[in-house]
Parts: structure tokens; C-alpha cells; sequence
């Protein structure tokens, strides 16, 4: 009966030594032994202080999460080889969620550095003149792009009139002389002054309007350079439909009270 006892108890030993090896691809070591670090920063290169960013596995779905520094630098250590996400979600809605696949090999130090895109080119100031004049000073540096002009795919503003067909998108743009005071301006600027005594710089045409949505798409690449160049006094857009009698300044909202234009990039 002994003998029995020992017999049996070395077989269920071997089973068990026999079936922890076999699991022991399977089951992952207490800590993987690679890392994977970068910087999440703008377009134009300034890094995002302070952001936190998230890791996740494509295999599991399990994330975690870490808070750049100062220079906005990350680093997750101890991961197992896998594909990976890095993700930074959006805090604003004037801010893209950005997302970059990375694999992650064993025994590697993988860099990735993540980029976040603002999602609109925003007005610094405006101001309506009449019904075929307004100004426009743009906020490039709010946008954070740099010269990376060949990212964007195009811009797109909008503009609800509720079924009207007497207001337009479709301008003229021209550059407004740096010596012109706005709020003083001395002058009746007019169409027929701007368009004798301005630089014109190039024109927009409004897209079909669909159930009065109005909207033009600028997808020329040197228009969209000139609109991101930011001249000192900003740019002066006059009506160019002849049938509307009232220019709109596109928006990058459909309730008409964010003016400026959307960014899509490729």
C-alpha cells in the first residue's frame, strides 16, 4: 500500500512537471523586458508639457497610462512583445484624439514619438464692414502646425441660412494694406475700393448648398500656405456671387458662432 501511495504521487508529479512546461510559452514572465518611450508634442515640434497619453494592447485591450514630463517625454518599461497603441485623447474639442500603432519586439527599446493635430485654424479677429466687406486676422500659432502645410488635406468652413439663397460664401480675398486702421479706416471700403487699391491674394468659390448649409473647401495647397501665413493686418474678404447680396464668415461649427476654418488632414 505504500509502495502504492509513492507511485502514484511521483506519476501526479510528472503530470503536473509535464504540464507546467508545456503552458510555459503561454504564460507570460511577471514582467516583460522591453520599453517603449517617445514625446508627445505639436506639429510645429513644442512638446505637451505635463499630457498624460495611454498605452494599450491590441491583443488583450488592457491599457495603462503615463504623464509626460516637462519636455513632454513618456516611457512605459516592463512590456511584453505585442502590438501596441500609443493613444492621446482629445481634451477640447478643438484638439484631434491622436492614435499610432507600434510593435514591440522582446529584449527591444522601441521610440515613438506621438503628434497631436488641432482640428481648426481659428480667427484672432474679425470685423464686418457691410454686407460684401469683412476682415479677417487669423490664428495660426493657435493651431500649432509649423510649416507642415503638407499634412493638411484641406479647410472647410460652414455656414446655416436656413434655405436662403441671398447670403454667399464665395469671396474674393485680398491682402489689407498694413498701414490701414481698422476701427478707423478714413475710407468707405467698398467693393469697388478694395478691389482697386488691395492686393488680391485668391479667390473661394461656396460648394452646392445642400438644405442651406453653405461651405467652401479650400484644398489648393498654396491657398491653404497663404491662409496659415498670417500677414499683419489680416486679410479683407469681399462678396464675389452674383446672385447673394450679403457675405458670411465661414464657421467650423454648424450653429454659426465659431468663426474660422476646420482642418483635415490627410
Amino acid at each position: 500500500m505504500k509502495n502504492y501511495l509513492i507511485v502514484t504521487c511521483l506519476v501526479l508529479v510528472t503530470i503536473f512537471t509535464f504540464s507546467c512546461s508545456d503552458d510555459d510559452s503561454v504564460i507570460p514572465p511577471a514582467n516583460g523586458n522591453s520599453t517603449l518611450s517617445g514625446q508627445l508634442k505639436f506639429l510645429d515640434n513644442t512638446p505637451a508639457a505635463n499630457a498624460r497619453i495611454e498605452l494599450s494592447s491590441n491583443t488583450s485591450g488592457r491599457f495603462i497610462y503615463d504623464t509626460c514630463d516637462a519636455n513632454g517625454y513618456f516611457f512605459f518599461a516592463s512590456l511584453y512583445k505585442d502590438n501596441y497603441t500609443l493613444t492621446f485623447r482629445n481634451t477640447s474639442y478643438d484638439i484631434n484624439t491622436s492614435y499610432v500603432s507600434v510593435s514591440v519586439d522582446d529584449d527591444e527599446n522601441v521610440i515613438q514619438d506621438v503628434f497631436i493635430r488641432f482640428n481648426m485654424l481659428d480667427d484672432f479677429s474679425t470685423k464686418i464692414f457691410n454686407d460684401s466687406v469683412f476682415f479677417i486676422k487669423m490664428h495660426p500659432d493657435g493651431a500649432r502646425i509649423g510649416s507642415n502645410y503638407d499634412q493638411i488635406n484641406n479647410l472647410s468652413g460652414y455656414y446655416r441660412s436656413g434655405g436662403s439663397d441671398s447670403i454667399s460664401l464665395s469671396t474674393d480675398v485680398y491682402l489689407v494694406p498694413a498701414s490701414l486702421n481698422w476701427n478707423n479706416p478714413g475710407v468707405d471700403l467698398s467693393p469697388a475700393y478694395i478691389q482697386s487699391n488691395f492686393q488680391l491674394l485668391f479667390s473661394i468659390d461656396e460648394e452646392p448648398v445642400v438644405n442651406g448649409r453653405h461651405e467652401v473647401i479650400i484644398s489648393d495647397s498654396s491657398i491653404i500656405q497663404e491662409m496659415f501665413s498670417n500677414p499683419s493686418n489680416g486679410f479683407a474678404f469681399v462678396l464675389k456671387d452674383t446672385i447673394a447680396n450679403k457675405i458670411k464668415i465661414p464657421c467650423v461649427d454648424f450653429s454659426n458662432n465659431d468663426f474660422g476654418l476646420r482642418i483635415i488632414y490627410k
